[in-house]
């Protein structure tokens, strides 16, 4: 018999580029659902849509975004977090980055030797985090201001998905158990081209207490529950957030916290660019300039490029 408890009212509430926060009715787990359309199709795609990435390349990167969207939004205070994984020169990634802001602005890139990544996949053809990256460190980075120090948890790299290796990080650096599934993959609902798609849910066992006594059989049975997700559901396109919620822990009940907006956006500017270059000296101008006219610079984030006129800036 299901016990009265409290359950999600609006099961199909619009949820794409959305952050969900949710606590299991008297239970000591609490959580975190994201599902990304157009914010993560913006970081792996080009300005005119065209792939800017190998797709093993894009679904790894896009699974550090979805983690940096699930974590930041535990932050107490106004910031950014930065998740970061350095590969070795055993693997065809150097680095993924993450780079998510507690307002809800998020962005990445990854870079990768395309000699080493054509040699790995002859001999794998779906390469998991650990062959990619060459096992490595996965890093967590929070950053809280210019005036505040920085704070970086470090783990390695360990596993097939970075949902591994976050687990990995917070058992090692935070001692909080952790499960987390994470999907990215593309999708095509319409006659136009398929378009990229990520989906993740986090949940984490609340401390023990006097109050709540013996926590272990609730935590073993969300985990239990957690484990049925499938990639297909995280990721598909019809299936609002709360529904699967509702799917999942509807026995004892969910309740949703409150919701955050993702949005892809990138923070780099002319303005911006236009300044540090005007900090260099006229020597070292001319050296970054091309055919001593004029310097170009491109953002790894965004792949917008930026051309300034010497002339211009030594003036």
């Amino acid at each position: 018999m299901t016990k009265s408890s409290p359950h999600i009212a609006d099961l199909d509430a619009q949820s794409d580029n959305e952050v969900t926060v949710f606590q299991l009715h008297e239970q000591p787990v609490r959580g975190r659902a994201v599902h990304l359309g157009e914010a993560l199709h913006q970081a792996l795609t080009g300005p005119n849509g065209e792939p800017r990435y190998p797709d093993p390349i894009a679904r790894l990167l896009g699974e550090a975004m979805l983690i940096g969207a699930l974590v930041t939004q535990a932050l107490k205070f106004k910031g950014r977090l930065v998740v970061q994984c350095h590969g070795t020169n055993k693997g065809a990634i150097s680095l993924l980055m993450a780079d998510c802001t507690t307002e809800g602005d998020i962005r990445g890139y990854a870079r990768w030797d395309e000699a080493t990544l054509k040699e790995t996949l002859l001999d794998n053809r779906n390469p998991g985090a650990d062959v990619l990256l060459g096992e490595g460190t996965f890093s967590m980075t929070i950053d809280q201001g210019p005036d505040m120090d920085q704070y970086q948890g470090l783990a390695a790299i360990q596993g097939q998905r970075l949902s591994e290796c976050a687990e990995h990080y917070f058992k090692q650096s935070e001692q909080i158990p952790t499960a987390i599934k994470l999907a990215v993959g593309q999708v095509q609902s319409t006659e136009d081209a398929p378009t990229w798609r990520g989906g993740g849910m986090m949940i984490q066992k609340i401390a023990n207490d006097t109050a709540r006594g013996d926590t272990e059989n609730a935590w073993a049975t969300a985990q239990s529950l957690f484990a049925t997700i499938s990639d297909a559901e995280l990721i598909d396109p019809d299936l609002a957030q709360n529904r699967l919620l509702y799917r999942l822990f509807h026995e004892d009940g969910v309740r949703v916290v409150e919701t955050h907006k993702i949005s892809g956006k990138c923070r780099c500017s002319r303005e911006r660019l236009e300044t540090t270059l005007r900090s260099f000296d006229a020597a070292a101008l001319k050296d970054m300039a091309e055919d001593g006219k004029a310097i170009k610079a491109n953002c790894e984030f965004c792949a917008t490029d930026y051309v300034f006129e010497l002339a211009d800036i030594s003036g």
